[in-house]
């Protein structure tokens, strides 16, 4: 039987082996927090070389705005050491427009013996200035200053951002980098192997030239159109293309690698906001004429050229008294009514029953999404930041360029259909479709020359309805017009192969017969006036006849009354078959004559 001791002693020593293990057990759930906590303090603004390779920094980073004055850098040093800072919550950090300058800092961990060379590039080519310090065991190991207030030639690497190339030893690195900026203070960071990093230079320089290159294509093809048919909608089509493309250029850096710091440290944040409205006002005033809104939406219509108006002039104010951030307020103000009118006139158009108007609305809200996608992955706000969210907007402003083109395309073919039809009607007689003598005068001349160049022969046949007056006043209008129909439909139906026929006046019907001498001429107008006087027309059961008098007048051997054929000859060829359709009226009607 076991027994229990009373001895308090051995009770002791139980319970202190029991105190200690659970001790033991707190200090090591205490030792691994800590441990924990410092490894995620570690984490959050550390890299870690060589398995960080490429990416933007925006969450490892730890930063503060300076409150009034300039800080020194080892001030801001004490102040990421004693002060509390905030902690970066996305891939790129954006801090709003004319803001205090900010200090950012993260760690590098090369834990690789042999030394890393990477590249770190502050990917918003409109800050003014930046400047890097690199620190390593507490000694400052190198400083970069740049930012777009630097020429070209002087900052750290000949490239369209602010970067810089450091080969980083084992061990940590610290990086401080200061930014001052007038403009938008958007910052990512960028940071990766120098492979890579030209690697990417390489593909972005492809989506680029693809995207400007469809952009610029569309806009000479439109610039041409616009020279030559002088219509509105075209030349502002192209004033629009032409501006984004040198806006983007300007707010991507590209432009300045090659305009630079010779005209003020602000030269290209003026540059960027005025670009930007050259594109806008352009693409409004293209919208609404294209959309005509000024014959259905007026009101709309003239407030859109208030705002391409009185904007531009507040900017033009704002440079005049130098207030940059102003003139930059109106600028985002407009580019944000540009997105907003563009979808207003589509869906006013579309209530109107225009053409072309949901292709319109799909171009501008299409557009207008990509705009916000890359506006919010610069801003740091619920999309990520990389390089295809800050391309969305040339890919969105492509995609509506394309569409856009579409459109002007349509419409310029249903103008040259128009115009055709236009021209058409012009040259037709409405009544027996044939031409009338516009059209018959334009489609002889070329032929006419052609044949006194070659000293050919050509001939003339002018036709009179017999009896015309009497189908009018007997039995209408109506069956005077059927008689003209028929007989027009007889000699279209007989005419050979290049001859022209018209509808000269009234019941006269004139055709012209290249490579014809008169006596062919007088075989071929036998041969209609026979199939003339086989028409009947039926008027209340009874049938009617018709029949034609013809007049003749053409060359022998290329001769007209022993002349050679000249530019002035047409006209008295066209007389002299008059003369032979009068005399075929006086010899009784329904023959063909020659003027002897």
């Amino acid at each position: 039987m076991l027994k229990f001791s009373n001895n308090p002693t051995k009770h002791l020593g139980f319970e202190s082996i029991k105190n200690s293990r659970l001790l033991l057990s707190s200090s090591l759930y205490l030792l691994m927090a800590l441990l924990l906590a410092l490894s995620f303090s570690l984490k959050a603004d550390t890299l870690t070389l060589p398995e960080f390779q490429e990416g933007t920094l925006g969450k490892y980073l730890q930063y503060f705005q300076e409150a009034e004055k300039r800080l020194t850098f080892s001030q801001a040093q004490k102040h990421f050491q004693q002060s509390s800072v905030k902690k970066g919550s996305s891939n790129s950090i954006s801090l709003g427009i004319d803001v205090a300058p900010a200090w950012m800092k993260f760690t590098i961990n090369n834990t690789n013996e042999l030394a890393e060379i990477y590249r770190l590039s502050v990917e918003t080519p409109w800050l003014d200035n930046i400047d890097t310090w690199l620190v390593k065991d507490g000694n400052i190991i190198q400083h970069i200053e740049g930012g777009d207030a630097y020429p070209y030639e002087k900052r750290p690497m000949p490239y369209r951002f602010y970067a810089f190339e450091h080969s980083f030893k084992q061990g940590l690195t610290d990086v401080y980098i200061r930014i001052e900026t007038k403009g938008p203070m958007a910052i990512p960071i960028h940071f990766s192997t120098v492979e890579r990093a030209i690697n990417r230079d390489i593909a972005s320089g492809y989506q680029y030239g693809l995207l400007y290159g469809i952009m610029l294509a569309l806009a000479l093809y439109n610039l041409v159109l616009f020279v030559f048919i002088r219509q509105k909608e075209y030349g502002l089509y192209s004033l629009y293309l032409i501006g984004f493309v040198l806006n983007s250029l300007s707010y991507t850096g590209q432009l300045h690698t090659i305009i630079t710091y010779d005209f003020g440290p602000y030269f290209q944040d003026w540059l960027d906001i005025f670009l930007m409205i050259t594109y806008s006002v352009a693409g409004l005033h293209f919208a609404r004429l294209l959309l005509q809104t000024k014959f259905y939406a007026l009101k709309l219509d003239q407030f859109v050229k208030r705002v391409t108006i009185v904007i531009p002039a507040g900017m033009a104010i704002g440079f005049v008294f130098d207030q940059l951030f102003f003139s930059m307020i109106l600028a985002f103000l407009l580019n944000t009514c540009f997105a907003v009118l563009f979808i207003a006139l589509g869906i006013r158009a579309l209530m109107a029953n225009k053409p072309f108007a949901v292709i319109f609305i799909l171009s501008s809200v299409t557009a207008a999404i990509c705009i916000t996608i890359s506006t919010l992955a610069v801003a740091g706000f619920l999309v990520p930041y990389n390089g295809y969210t800050f391309k969305a907007i040339e890919v969105g402003m492509a995609f509506e360029a394309i569409l856009l083109a579409v459109i002007l395309a349509r419409q310029f073919r249903m103008a040259q259909l128009d115009k055709v039809i236009a021209e058409t009607y012009a040259r037709t007689d409405s009544l027996t479709q044939l031409n009338n003598r516009r059209g018959f005068q334009e489609l002889t001349q070329p032929i006419w020359q052609s044949i006194i160049r070659a000293k050919r022969d050509a001939s003339f046949v002018l036709i009179d309805i017999d009896f015309f007056k009497r189908f009018n006043d007997q039995y209408g209008h109506d069956v005077g017009d059927k008689v003209l129909v028929k007989v027009a439909q007889c000699i279209q139906a007989t005419c050979r192969k290049g001859d022209i026929s018209a509808r000269w006046g009234g019941e006269e019907f004139i055709i012209f017969l290249p490579e014809t001498s008169e006596n062919q001429a007088l075989l071929q107008a036998e041969r209609i006036r026979a199939a003339i006087e086989l028409l009947e027309i039926n008027i209340i059961e009874l049938p009617l006849s018709i029949t034609a008098s013809f007049g003749v007048a053409g060359t022998k051997e290329s001769y007209f009354q022993d002349e050679l054929l000249t530019l002035d000859t047409l006209e008295p060829m066209i007389n002299s078959a008059d003369r032979a359709l009068y005399l075929a009226k006086q010899k009784g009607k329904n023959q063909v004559c020659t003027p002897k």
